[in-house]
């Protein structure tokens, strides 16, 4: 994986404010856009719940919930600062 994995929708809110804190910070990532109908077993694999955004940093680090997903950006700025 070069890149970090957001996994997301794009006209679900709570996605879009986690794309948002991601471009914020000017975090390079991955996107893959998925249809809410047809979601990826990819996606279960990592976050069984199956929801979006999932950003998938590392092996051992996903996050799987919009505002983790801000809270951890905004940590993240603030360490670049």
């Amino acid at each position: 994986m070069k890149y970090p994995i957001l996994y997301s929708f794009r006209r679900w809110p709570y996605a879009i404010r986690a794309r948002l804190a991601l471009s914020y910070i000017d975090f390079n990532f991955e996107h893959r856009e998925i249809h809410l109908k047809n979601r990826p077993n990819e996606l279960y694999a990592i976050s069984p719940k199956g929801t979006v955004p999932v950003l998938h940093l590392n092996k051992t680090t996903v996050l799987d919930e919009s505002l983790d997903i801000i809270l951890w950006s905004n940590d993240n700025y603030s360490n670049q600062n």
